[in-house]
């Protein structure tokens, strides 16, 4: 999950932090480079810097908000750490490892180009340091002599890989994640074809060939009882191909699953004529992308059940989030049913199956509590640490 993600990500990049800083005060105290600044300039940068690593080591950049703001501070971190290295004598700076830190949170974090431009950058200003102020100090080699050209291949090499690397492994993750879920997707809805349309003609196919031998003998009365029966199952049939068209089409990549499923839910109570109470805690938990969809697949398949089988008046729908977990629960006024009979219903009666299996997917529990002529009541209950953003 996202929120995971984002979690480790910054635990890494504070670590990675904090390493370089220590080796740079390390490095400091060996390098005959480091050790010809002033004591006192020494004293003032590491004091300065360590204040810094502290701050940000412990406010996390609101990266996923990717205003103006979130750019500024990411841009002045990668400026401090340039300036910090040209200061401490360029390709000779005992802070090279330090430097690369807002690469490795543009990596993480962000889009690759800007990761590839910063390191870039980087490179850039190093090579027009060196050439430029060679020329005017001594503290700064020409950028062929000595160990510079080498250092400088390594680190720009070195910036290119942490620059990119991140971004393609978690691309190639994203990519089977969203493979795996196309694919579970697509068996849902072949179950679902089966149990639900495939059924439905099954069964009109029998009754169409027992109209016929009806009609072949004559018995018209029969015969129109049947013809009724067939109309009311194929409404019913186009009744849930309706509704599974409406949930495929409806998508939360760009609003999320509270207005999703908020549209959803007045769309249902509009096409069916049951009266749906929609209850929201607020704040309510940001999501994961996967958690969303799920979500509002379970509310949606609650739904369909109630339209099926519940003969309810009113329907209410609940989402809230605790300490530790997100809930959600539909709880309608039907017929309700006996749970200890419900494998021997006839085919069709699956949503319950497909509501367990989506909430298991994302290491959650669903519990049903009904009795015949009191309603019915799910609830789903997802762990908080596998569903948040």
């Amino acid at each position: 999950m996202r929120y995971r993600y984002e979690k480790e990500a910054y635990q890494f990049l504070a670590v990675y932090r904090f390493l370089g800083f220590a080796l740079a005060v390390l490095f400091s105290q060996v390098t005959p480079v480091m050790s010809a600044l002033p004591q006192v300039q020494l004293i003032t940068i590491f004091s300065t810097l360590g204040i810094y690593t502290i701050l940000k080591v412990f406010s996390p950049l609101r990266w996923q908000a990717r205003g103006t703001m979130t750019y500024l501070i990411l841009s002045g971190d990668f400026l401090l750490c340039i300036l910090l290295v040209i200061y401490t004598n360029g390709l000779n700076s005992s802070f090279l490892l330090y430097s690369l830190t807002p690469i490795m949170t543009a990596a993480l974090l962000f889009e690759e180009k800007l990761a590839l431009g910063l390191a870039s950058t980087a490179s850039i200003v190093l090579s027009l340091t060196h050439v430029f102020l060679a020329q005017f100090t001594s503290r700064f080699a020409w950028i062929m002599q000595g160990y510079n050209l080498t250092l400088l291949i390594v680190y720009t090499l070195f910036s290119l890989v942490v620059a990119t690397v991140p971004y393609r492994i978690n691309l190639n993750i994203r990519r089977r994640i969203e493979r795996d879920a196309i694919i579970e997707e697509r068996r849902r809805i072949a179950r679902e074809i089966h149990d639900g349309v495939a059924q439905s003609l099954s069964y009109l196919n029998l009754k169409t060939k027992s109209v016929s031998d009806l009609l072949t003998s004559k018995d018209t009365v029969q015969a129109i009882a049947e013809l009724t029966e067939i109309r009311d199952v194929v409404q019913d049939t186009y009744e849930d191909i309706r509704e599974s068209i409406d949930q495929l089409s409806t998508e939360i990549k760009s609003v999320s699953i509270l207005a999703a499923l908020g549209s959803y839910v007045r769309e249902f109570s509009s096409n069916n004529g049951i009266p749906v109470k929609f209850e929201i805690a607020k704040p309510f938990a940001r999501l994961s992308p996967v958690a969303e969809l799920q979500l509002l697949r379970i509310g949606q398949e609650a739904l369909t059940n109630v339209r099926r089988h519940a003969m309810a008046s009113s329907v209410k729908v609940t989402l809230r989030n605790t300490a530790d977990a997100v809930e959600m629960i539909v709880k309608d006024d039907g017929q309700g049913f006996d749970l200890k009979v419900l494998e021997e219903y006839p085919p069709g009666y699956h949503g319950l199956a497909i509501i367990k299996e989506r909430a298991e997917g994302l290491g959650g529990k669903v519990w049903i509590e009904t009795t015949p002529g009191q309603g019915t009541e799910v609830k789903v209950h997802l762990p908080v640490e596998k569903v948040r953003m």
